[in-house]
């Protein structure tokens, strides 16, 4: 009975996570530039607890994100958006001005000439953030990631620095808790190219998500069930062992 309890409590524990993160990946369906997560359940034996812990079998679970499966590619005609091609990331500084990974193109310069994503992040240059002059009139973003500006006044282009494309092996990408992916091996990818004036959208896809929450819901119900079942199996037990 114990068993059958520790498992039907942590399956509730996986699916109520399941379902939290089917949410999130909805409410990021707009998100460009957006790697959707996956809950992953698996089943295991506590160990170290003696006799007790060989009787408790729990659900475990996790969230790995698709990195690989890219987001559907949209021509947006505007100058800043980039979608980065193949398998490359942007660099940006996150809250703590350490460079993180992103697929996000939504570019946009503020007030003090900083470039930044849609989301407020600092995009990292070869160089460090990319901090552009106030005189210009327009800026421009080559396939390589070269960036050039059109000071006020003038009629040739002037380079201003590159944006800084990274490669690192899928399986050595974690994602952070703000969404950024980080990984030991990152390395500067001098071939990596983008395409500008489109966007990368989120690689999740609403239909498949909104499946997943049935599925999940389903799950939810069948765990609440067991736990009933032996709620009333316990009751039983105890009612016959008071008749002795």
């Amino acid at each position: 009975m114990d068993r059958l309890i520790y498992t039907a409590l942590t399956g509730l524990q996986r699916a109520q996570e399941a379902q939290g993160v089917t949410a999130n990946n909805l409410a990021n369906l707009q998100t460009p530039g957006f790697r959707r997560e996956m809950a992953a359940l698996s089943g295991g034996w506590l160990v170290g607890q003696g006799a007790a812990g060989t009787a408790r079998v729990q659900s475990g679970g996790e969230a790995p994100a698709d990195v690989q499966s890219q987001g559907r590619v949209e021509a947006t005609a505007r100058p800043l958006d980039i979608a980065i091609d193949g398998n490359a990331w942007l660099t940006v500084g996150d809250a703590a001005g350490n460079p993180a990974l992103t697929r996000r193109g939504d570019l946009r310069v503020d007030s003090g000439g900083r470039l930044l994503t849609g989301d407020g992040l600092p995009v990292m240059g070869e160089d460090g953030p990319v901090q552009l002059p106030s005189d210009f009139s327009s800026l421009r973003i080559a396939n390589d990631g070269a960036l050039e500006i059109l000071p006020v006044g003038e009629a040739v282009w002037a380079p201003v620095g590159r944006l800084l494309l990274q490669s690192a092996p899928a399986a050595s990408l974690e994602r952070g808790e703000d969404g950024l992916f980080r990984s030991p091996q990152a390395q500067p990818d001098p071939g990596a190219t983008i395409q500008t004036g489109a966007l990368e959208r989120s690689n999740m896809d609403a239909a498949s998500a909104l499946v997943e929450l049935v599925e999940q819901s389903r799950r939810f119900e069948m765990q609440t069930k067991l736990l009933s079942a032996a709620r009333e199996m316990d009751e039983g037990a105890a009612a016959l062992m008071r008749v002795q």
